[in-house]
């Protein structure tokens, strides 16, 4: 049943791609490269939990292409009425959005080739291992970020406090989008915490990198690998363990390469707040021998040797969990929108936008308004602007934004 359901949902999506308006349409090379890539990865037999997962990317599909399909007539229709090509923040907004969910399944169902003479191809990474869609990393433009200056400070302050037999944990808490990862990512790269501190250890929890795996241990792995510790290795520690599945014995290993070392963890985006998580700041470590019935994570850290740890979460209950209240670092939305304007202008002017052109400047404050004071929304708003209007669209007066 879902082998057929694939195949009349791709009969639809090639059909309608295939009609005289579809040329028209937003991202049509992009839609043809992913029929090419469905067809390929479709000549092979299709197992069943592949066709379940391709079934509800079909959907997507031909959920999308309707969309184009219904923006660009309406488009068409304010064209022809001599009105903006782009008449609204909403249809950026959903210009912007839909090439991100195209992009993503273009991604998914990208067939790989197996041999160099061998032309049946894998269905990629379409299977339950499919990788879910937020990533953060250690690296930073610091040249491009406004209004934390005062914040790097006082987390600087508090990581050169901690001597060398003690240990620090540190809380960065606000709304979605105020720039919590940036500052991490800023103190993670400062040059006095380089010097203070190694190993650094940047940790994203927002993702794993295959669904259905414990994120426990898969932190735990990717942690070791990011101290040196060879694939090999870690497999042979990860299968030793019986009881818990291999968690314990990854925890010991860890603890054993933070022994004697004045590390720094970030924990990006943390969400859960299980028992798991909970008392980092706690001592005391489990008898030998005993690490299975103690499988939380501050028994990894060693708390004797200077090291520290920085946990960044939208939910401040979760952070105090992790490090208590006394380390709160609280980021507050930009109440006057000049941090917020700047980084638009970096962002959009990237897409070779003059940043003094008037029509520009024109949409200033309510390009302030929209933003609500988070710089995550003023980056966007920019990105938005920057794939969806060349330079002399964005100068023609007709294609102010209306709300």
């Amino acid at each position: 049943m879902a082998v057929a359901m694939v195949q009349f949902l791709m009969e639809k999506f090639v059909d309608a791609l295939e009609e005289e308006d579809s040329s028209a349409v937003p991202f049509h090379a992009l839609f043809q490269d992913i029929k090419e890539d469905l067809k390929a990865t479709m000549r092979s037999s299709v197992p069943l939990g592949t066709a379940d997962l391709l079934r509800d990317l079909l959907y997507d599909l031909n959920d999308i292409l309707i969309e184009c399909r219904t923006l660009s007539k309406k488009h068409t229709e304010l064209k022809q009425r001599k009105r903006a090509r782009l008449s609204s923040m909403s249809s950026l907004w959903f210009l912007y959005k839909a090439k991100k969910r195209l992009q993503a399944i273009k991604h998914s169902i990208q067939p790989r080739n197996h041999g160099a003479g061998d032309q049946n191809y894998s269905s990629g990474s379409l299977s339950g291992d499919m990788e879910f869609d937020r990533w953060t990393s250690r690296s930073v433009d610091k040249s491009k970020v406004y209004g934390l200056d005062d914040q790097l400070n006082a987390i600087e302050r508090m990581l050169s406090e901690v001597d060398s037999g003690g240990f620090k944990g540190i809380g960065i808490v606000g709304m979605g989008g105020v720039g919590k990862t940036v500052l991490a990512q800023m103190v993670f790269n400062s040059p006095q915490v380089r010097r203070r501190f190694f190993p650094r250890l940047w940790v994203c929890m927002s993702q794993t990198v295959k669904r259905g795996r414990d994120v426990r241990r898969e932190m735990l792995e990717r942690m070791l690998m990011a101290l040196g510790v060879e694939d090999e290795a870690i497999t042979s520690i990860s299968e030793a363990g019986a009881g818990s599945g291999g968690l314990a014995e990854l925890m010991f290993a860890l603890h054993l390469q933070l022994m004697n070392k004045r590390y720094l963890i970030v924990f990006d985006d943390v969400w859960n707040i299980d028992e798991w998580y909970e008392g980092l700041m706690s001592s005391g470590l489990p008898d030998e021998g005993l690490w299975a019935g103690h499988l939380r994570l501050d028994r990894v850290l060693p708390k004797d040797c200077g090291g520290s740890v920085i946990v960044t979460s939208r939910l401040e209950e979760v952070a105090v969990k992790m490090v208590g209240k006394e380390n709160m670092c609280r980021i507050e939305p930009d109440k006057d929108g000049e941090f917020c304007w700047n980084i638009f202008m970096d962002s959009v002017t990237e897409g070779g936008l003059a940043d003094d052109h008037p029509t520009l400047r024109s949409m200033k404050t309510e390009i302030v308004d929209r933003c609500g004071g988070l710089p995550l929304a003023a980056k966007t708003i920019g990105e938005i602007l920057r794939g969806s209007l060349s330079p002399a669209e964005i100068s023609a007066p007709e294609n102010k934004l209306h709300p």
